[in-house]
């Protein structure tokens, strides 16, 4: 549903709307955490965002359906599936939580690990971490610690930084995003923007 020009008191309800529907959609098709991160700081809600939003919303719902169905879909030459879309993501949790050790401090895991319930005594907590962000659609709070913490483990540029016209919309990393090391991290961001 488009959104009316003229009532511009009712874009931050229509915002936050469309924010939570993006959220569980990017859920539901195992969309890329670091893609999520950059469009979720990127668009915080300036009604110049609709058009972004809107885009975000049909082509993840024409992705939802799609696999709903049990088709797949051509992105970038590559075949999207449900079950190659979740592969890329399991991969990214994994390279994500490699990168813990080499951005983050010994103080800063373990604070990240108590705030998130994770017992300083468990084994493979950079992977429990990994796993646990993105993974509560419904708590705005969780989404933004989420994204904060992808964003400063990619070590990109700030998200303002980018040109909105040039956000690369898509559902999955390319097939290098897991092969490359830990350089590719903040060359993915380029090739969103």
């Amino acid at each position: 549903m488009p959104i009316d020009d003229e009532s511009p008191s009712r874009w931050p309800s229509e915002f936050n709307k469309l924010q939570r529907e993006i959220v569980e959609l990017w859920d539901a098709c195992n969309v890329s955490l670091v893609h999520r991160t950059y469009f979720f700081l990127l668009f915080k809600g300036d009604p110049s965002d609709s058009i972004y939003m809107e885009v975000e919303v049909r082509r993840l719902s024409f992705l939802k359906d799609t696999f709903s169905r049990g088709n797949q879909t051509l992105e970038d030459s590559q075949t999207l599936t449900p079950a190659s879309s979740m592969k890329a993501l399991t991969s990214e949790r994994h390279m994500l939580s490699k990168q813990m050790r080499r951005r983050l401090s010994e103080d800063e895991k373990n604070n990240l690990y108590l705030k998130w319930g994770i017992s300083l005594h468990s084994k493979h907590r950079r992977l429990q971490l990994a796993n646990l962000l993105w993974s509560n659609t419904q708590n705005l709070d969780h989404i933004m610690d989420s994204a904060t913490i992808v964003a400063k483990l990619v070590g990109s540029v700030e998200p303002e930084q980018a040109f909105k016209e040039m956000f690369g919309l898509r559902f999955a990393p390319r097939d290098t995003l897991t092969k490359r090391k830990s350089h590719f991290w903040s060359e993915s961001f380029r090739s969103l923007v």
